[in-house]
C-alpha cells in the first residue's frame, strides 16, 4: 500500500508538499466519480497533481518512456508529461490499425453522393478517383460514438460541395470512436498519424501543397486534427468545434490541440461547462482565434425545460438527432453554427472582449482592435477586423493589435435556424427631472425603422426586467435576424413597470411615479 508520495510546490525552494494514502483516496474517488475537470482547480489549485512533481512510483505512472511504432506511420509514446492525477489520470495506447480502421472518403462536385474510397498506399485509388491536387481540400473528422454516417457529417459535406469546387475528404475512425472514453482518446493520437501521412504522402507523390488543407474537427476529432497537424509540415488550417474537455482541458499543447498545429487554428465553444455539469467541450482557449457564442455554455433553445424541444426534433430530423438534442445540445451546436456559416450571407462577427458580460452591455462592441469572423470564413479577416475610425468608442481594449492567442471573441446567436444573428447596440440615455423616481424596474422594447425595413418590439429585458437609474445610461447588445442597413430613421421605445412584492421599495400603488425618463 502507498503511504504516501511527495509533490514540489516550488522547483526553486524544493520545498514539499507531503500526501498522504487518504488524500490519494480523495483524489481517486473523485477522479473516478467524474468531478476532476470540475473540482481541478479547487483541488490542484498550485498544480501539484502535475505528474512531473510526483518524487515515487505510483503504480499506473510510467518512469520510463513507453513506445510503440505503427508502420510507416511513425511511432507513439507514452511519457509522464501525458499524466495529470486529475485531468488525465490514466493513458493507454491505441487499438491496432486493423480495429480503427480508418478510411478517406472523397466528395466533389462530380460525386457529391457517392463517396471515392481513397488509399494513399494504393496509388491507382487516387489517380482514378476524382481527387484533384490542385483544389483546396476540406476534410471532416466526427468526435466520440460517431461515425460518417451521422446527419451532421452529411449536411456539413454537402455544404462544403456547394460551396466551391473543394475536395471533401470525410475521415471515417468508427472503429475508434468507440467507448470507453479512455480508448478513444487514445485511439486518436492513432487516427492523427493516419492523416497526417495521408497528407504527407499525397503532398510527397501528388504535388498536394498543406498550406491548401483545411481540417475540420469535433469533439475528440478536433484533437485529432492537432496530432496530425504537429507533423504536417505547413498545414494550412485547423477548425476546432467544441473540442473536448475530459483528459484535454488543463494538458500541456502536445496533448491537446494547440496554435502551433496549423497557420490558422480556430475554435468554436459552445458547450464550456465542467463535465461535471454534463458540459462536454473546453473552456480554456486552444487557437489562434477562440469564439464564444453565448458565453460558450449554454446555447439558446438547448433548454429542455423551454418546450417540447426533444418531441419536435424526433418529428422533424429522426431519432438520431432528438437523441442528439436530449445529450449533448450545447455541444453540437458547433457544428450547426458552423455549418449554417459556409453558405450563409449572414457573417458570424465575434468581439474581442474580457468577457461576455462585457460584450453584453456594449464595451466592445465596435471593431477598434479585435472583431473576427467566426466559422467557415474565419480567414477570410484575416485573423481580425480592424476598424481605426470606431475604437474610440470601445471602452475596452486588447492589449495588442494582433495578440489573438489566448483572446476570446464573443457573439450571440439565435435559438434555431437561422443561428446567425445581426447585432444592435442600443444606447438609452436616461433624464432626472424633478419628481422622478431615483430608480423604476420593468420591461423594456424597441422598435427601430430604416428604410430596409422595421424591426418591431425587439426584447431590451432579455433577462427579466432591469432596474434603471434616472439619470444614467442603459446599455445593451441584442440581436435580431434583420439587417436594417444603414442609420435608423425612427426609434419608438415601450415601458411597462414591475413591481417586486419582494422588494417594497419597488411596490408603486399610490403616491409614487413609475414612469420613466428618457
Amino acid at each position: 500500500m502507498i503511504k504516501g508520495f511527495y509533490l514540489f510546490t516550488d522547483p526553486q525552494s524544493m520545498r514539499r508538499l507531503h500526501l498522504t494514502d487518504r488524500h490519494l483516496r480523495v483524489m481517486l474517488w473523485c477522479i473516478l466519480l467524474g468531478l476532476q475537470p470540475a473540482f481541478a482547480g479547487i483541488l490542484d489549485p498550485f498544480n501539484w497533481a502535475r505528474s512531473d512533481r510526483i518524487e515515487v512510483n505510483i503504480p499506473w505512472l510510467p518512469f520510463e518512456n513507453e513506445t510503440r511504432c505503427y508502420d510507416e506511420l511513425g511511432c507513439l509514446n507514452i511519457t509522464r508529461s501525458w499524466y495529470h492525477l486529475i485531468h488525465r489520470p490514466f493513458n493507454v495506447f491505441p487499438l491496432p490499425r486493423v480495429v480503427i480502421n480508418t478510411r478517406f472518403i472523397l466528395y466533389t462536385k462530380k460525386n457529391p453522393t457517392d463517396g471515392q474510397l481513397l488509399n494513399v498506399n494504393v496509388n491507382k485509388t487516387i489517380v482514378k478517383s476524382n481527387f484533384n491536387p490542385k483544389r483546396l481540400t476540406k476534410m471532416i473528422i466526427h468526435g466520440f460514438i460517431d461515425t460518417p454516417l451521422s446527419n451532421w457529417v452529411s449536411e456539413m459535406k454537402d455544404e462544403l460541395v456547394k460551396a466551391g469546387d473543394f475536395n471533401v475528404v470525410v475521415v471515417d475512425w468508427a472503429g475508434g470512436s468507440l467507448p470507453l472514453y479512455t480508448q478513444a482518446t487514445a485511439n486518436t493520437r492513432l487516427v492523427g498519424l493516419e492523416v497526417a501521412h495521408f497528407i504527407n504522402t499525397l503532398q510527397k507523390e501528388h504535388g498536394v501543397n498543406p498550406l491548401d488543407v483545411h481540417i475540420i474537427g469535433h469533439s475528440l476529432g478536433a484533437h485529432t486534427a492537432g496530432y496530425a497537424g504537429e507533423r504536417i509540415q505547413g498545414l494550412g488550417r485547423i477548425t476546432g468545434l467544441d473540442p473536448a474537455e475530459p483528459y484535454f482541458q488543463g494538458m500541456p499543447t502536445h496533448v491537446r490541440l494547440d496554435p502551433s498545429d496549423a497557420q490558422l487554428v480556430d475554435v468554436i465553444h459552445t458547450d464550456g461547462k465542467s463535465i461535471f455539469l454534463l458540459g462536454y467541450g473546453m473552456s480554456q482557449p486552444v487557437g489562434h482565434l477562440d469564439f464564444y457564442p453565448n458565453n460558450g455554455k449554454e446555447q439558446p433553445g438547448c433548454d429542455l425545460t423551454e418546450g417540447p424541444l426533444v418531441p419536435l426534433t424526433l418529428v422533424k430530423q429522426g431519432l438520431e438527432e432528438a437523441s442528439r438534442v436530449l445529450v449533448a445540445c450545447n455541444h453540437v451546436r458547433a457544428i450547426k453554427l458552423f455549418t449554417e456559416s459556409i453558405n450563409g450571407k449572414c457573417s458570424y462577427i465575434g468581439h474581442q472582449c474580457p468577457s461576455y458580460q462585457h460584450f453584453l452591455t456594449g464595451k466592445c462592441f465596435h471593431c477598434g482592435h479585435g472583431c473576427a469572423i467566426m466559422g467557415f470564413h474565419a480567414d477570410s479577416s484575416p485573423g481580425l477586423i480592424t476598424n481605426k475610425n470606431n475604437q474610440s468608442e470601445n471602452e475596452v481594449f486588447p492589449s495588442e493589435e494582433h495578440d489573438t492567442i489566448g483572446a476570446k471573441y464573443y457573439l450571440s446567436t439565435g435559438k434555431d435556424l437561422p443561428y446567425c444573428q445581426r447585432h444592435y447596440r442600443v444606447a438609452i440615455q436616461l433624464a432626472n427631472p424633478k419628481g422622478a423616481e431615483s430608480w423604476v424596474q420593468g420591461f423594456l422594447k424597441v422598435t427601430l425603422m430604416s428604410d430596409r425595413g422595421v424591426i418591431r418590439g425587439m426584447d431590451l429585458t432579455p433577462n427579466n426586467y432591469v432596474k434603471l437609474e434616472h439619470g444614467t445610461t442603459y446599455t445593451i447588445v441584442v440581436t435580431h435576424p434583420m439587417d436594417l442597413g444603414g442609420k435608423v430613421r425612427k426609434v419608438e421605445l415601450s415601458w411597462e413597470y414591475d413591481m417586486n412584492v419582494l422588494e417594497p421599495r419597488s411596490l408603486c400603488i399610490l403616491w409614487c411615479n413609475d414612469r420613466l425618463y428618457v
